[in-house]
């Protein structure tokens, strides 16, 4: 297969179209999941079985081996995951196509603020920067190393309270004397 900047401009519109309508799909399998809680997976061999959600866009026959799942699972693991996907798939499609994909990724992801700087960055014809990730980092490790104030006196291990009892001291203290 020859490199994506050598396709003739048709086959990456094509190949933007064909994303965009995976993406509808996904945002259409991700609302199922996650609001309704219920997926098709293939019952089959399960390494197969774990990522064939991913795969299956068109309902299945009655004696086929797909089946549906539903549950928690759905709702909090495999739905989000396949609105991430659509996100992705509609993204680069309407990259592809000509739309500003990129563009309305940025505005969503700054808040509307275009003074922000880009969280996304996009070269023609398929080459993507993510300076998000990177300021994104540095704020989790902010987080990360921020150390909490703890109360010694708080503490539930014993031998880290400035002041030590003796046993005679707390059992006299439970018993009711001082």
């Amino acid at each position: 297969m020859p490199p994506l900047h050598a396709l003739p401009a048709p086959a990456l519109w094509a190949l933007g179209a064909v994303l965009i309508v995976l993406g509808l799909s996904f945002c259409y399998k991700g609302w199922n999941a996650t609001v309704l809680g219920r997926c098709h997976y293939w019952s089959g061999f399960l390494p197969f079985t774990i990522v064939s959600p991913w795969f299956i866009h068109l309902p299945p026959s009655e004696r086929s081996l797909i089946k549906v799942r539903e549950g928690i699972l759905c709702h909090v693991f495999v739905g989000p995951l396949f609105f991430i996907t659509a996100m992705a798939c509609l993204l680069v499609g309407c990259d592809l196509v000509g739309l500003p994909g990129t563009n309305t990724a940025n505005f969503v992801l700054n808040a509307g603020n275009t003074s922000k700087p880009a969280a996304i960055i996009y070269s023609p014809p398929l080459h993507y920067k993510f300076p998000i990730a990177a300021r994104a980092g540095k704020q989790i490790d902010k987080i990360f190393q921020t150390k909490l104030y703890e109360d010694p006196s708080k503490s539930l291990l014993p031998g880290q309270h400035k002041t030590t009892r003796t046993l005679d001291q707390v059992t006299t203290d439970t018993a009711g004397g001082h």
